[in-house]
Formats: structure tokens, C-alpha cells, sequence
């Protein structure tokens, strides 16, 4: 089971791939997954809408534990780098959600694509509570 979606590049993209996130999460029975999963893939297609033109290719699948959503755009002359954004900053903070929330992300060329991923633990990370 993946998703597969194609979104225009514009200001309504990051909410339509955070729907089509929930709807995916929620037919894989993976309904724990979707906070995180939400912003973080609406954070790539932020990205997307303000960096690339043209269409953004949004998936998700499970591999090998891990929920991991795509992006996908044609700006391929560089990839995404995490900043250190300031506290009067208005943005620039989505790859560092990215870096923090996902256990590793990264991005590669596909033809003429650029495809930023990130993987999303499917257990918690929380410590479990000690036995009483």
C-alpha cells in the first residue's frame, strides 16, 4: 500500500498533502502516525511550493519499519539544507522540524526530480515506563 498524489505549486499544496497523508495513514491502520506525519510532509511541500515550479510529487509507503513521505519537485540543482533559523525569523524552520522529528531524511535525483525523504519511526521513540 503507498500513496501516490501529483499537487499544483501553490499555497493550497502543503494542506492537501496533509489530508492526503491522514487518509493513507488511516487506511494502513497507522492513525498513530498522522501528527507527526502531517507536518512533516506538509513541510516538504512547503518547500516545494516555495523553492521548485511545476508540480509536486507527494508519496508515502512503509519500508523496512519506517513510514517514509516523499516530495518531489524540479529544482534540481541543489538539495535542502537545515538552517538555524532566528526567533524574529518568520520561517525557515521546516527542515529543522524535519532533522529533529524524522530518524534520518535525505534527497536524491530521479531524472529530472528532485525527491527529498525522510523516514518516520512507526513505533514510538518514547521511553517505555518502568514496571511498578
Amino acid at each position: 500500500m503507498a500513496l501516490h498524489k501529483i499537487l499544483t505549486d501553490d499555497l493550497l499544496a502543503p494542506r492537501e498533502a496533509r489530508q492526503a497523508v491522514a487518509r493513507f495513514l488511516s487506511t494502513a491502520h497507522l492513525s498513530q502516525l498522522t501528527d507527526d506525519a502531517q507536518l512533516l510532509a506538509s513541510e516538504l511541500v512547503t518547500n516545494a511550493v516555495r523553492h521548485a515550479t511545476g508540480p509536486i510529487e507527494v508519496r508515502a509507503y512503509v519500508r523496512d519499519g519506517f513510514l517514509r513521505p516523499e516530495a518531489g519537485d524540479s529544482c534540481c540543482d541543489q538539495g535542502p539544507e537545515p538552517r538555524q533559523a532566528s526567533a524574529d525569523d518568520e520561517g525557515g524552520r521546516g527542515m529543522e522540524l524535519i532533522d529533529k522529528l524524522s530518524s534520518r531524511w535525505g534527497w536524491r535525483i530521479r531524472g529530472p526530480i528532485k525527491v527529498v525523504w525522510l523516514d518516520l519511526p512507526m513505533q514510538s521513540s518514547a521511553p517505555a515506563a518502568a514496571p511498578r
